[in-house]
């Protein structure tokens, strides 16, 4: 049926052109080359479009479908590409244009093209590569780290599409981050223990006037009556490192949601917070 929808186009086209050319030839004998010429662009310009959208809709169900999302949209554009540039280039036959000639006198034009074009086709290759390669998916709790942003990005993607990928962060702010800032510059932290719950590593430096043992077993007291009563998978906790006058902890989150990270981040901060001011009261 698509295929006789294309030969119908086609003979219409053909109809349109002869009847085209042969009222200029009747009625305006000197204007004949223009018109043709321009009518004959148009017509193949509009045939092609209207021959493009079939052919996409013919392939869609077949090829775009068994695809994930975000691959599909950029197998689309790049089939979709392909094909109006074909219309283009027809079009600029119909007109009588010498390709060659525009090929070699768009030379520097086009290095101006690409130039200014190379962060989108960036974006393309690096949203392809996300999509395709399932680095980065709808519903994946993540924190993004890049020296481009400074503080990491701690959220939920919610749309991995062909410039930008889209993270609803703890706030409830929807960042749309560039998909050309992840290839070579941002690290992924995917939220999982590899179980049902989600892991989330947090540091905590306090200063080193008192000692990072005490801190850490009134901070682990603390947070474990609060975890108690709020339900919550008591997480691990280190003394890791020491660094002149501070020392820094690591404590190890896991949840089921991660709406409730805000939450569980308070608890802990607050902990060691008290238990730092505890323990030095006690020095004292």
């Amino acid at each position: 049926m698509d295929i006789v929808k294309i030969l119908i186009v086609v003979i219409i086209l053909a109809v349109l052109t002869y009847l085209v050319a042969f009222l200029s030839d009747l009625f305006l004998p000197k204007y004949k080359v223009y018109i043709s010429d321009a009518s004959a662009a148009i017509i193949v310009g509009l045939g092609g479009y209207v021959i493009v959208k079939i052919l996409l809709d013919v392939i869609s169900p077949y090829l775009f479908s068994r695809m994930d999302k975000g691959v599909a949209h950029t197998a689309r554009l790049v089939i979709s590409v392909a094909l109006y540039t074909i219309v283009v280039l027809a079009v600029l036959s119909a007109l009588g244009i010498n390709l060659t000639g525009v090929a070699l006198g768009g030379t520097v034009a086009g290095i101006a093209i690409g130039l200014a074009a190379q962060t989108v086709f960036s974006n393309v290759l690096a949203g392809f590569m996300v999509s395709s390669s399932k680095t980065l998916k709808p519903g994946d709790p993540v924190i993004l780290s890049s020296w481009i942003w400074g503080n990491p990005i701690v959220g939920e993607v919610t749309n991995v599409s062909l410039l930008f990928t889209e993270v609803r962060t703890l706030n409830g702010n929807l960042i749309k981050v560039p998909n050309s800032a992840f290839l070579g510059n941002t690290t992924f932290t995917k939220l999982s223990d590899g179980n049902q719950l989600l892991e989330y590593p947090l540091q905590v430096t306090i200063n080193a006037d008192v000692k990072a043992e005490q801190v850490l077993s009134l901070a682990q007291s603390y947070i474990k009556d609060s975890f108690d009563k709020e339900k919550v998978q008591v997480p691990e906790m280190y003394f890791t490192a020491k660094n002149g006058s501070t020392n820094t902890f690591m404590v190890i989150l896991k949840f089921s949601n991660i709406d409730n990270l805000n939450t569980m981040l308070t608890s802990v901060n607050t902990a060691f917070e008290k238990a730092y001011w505890d323990a030095k009261t006690a020095k004292t």
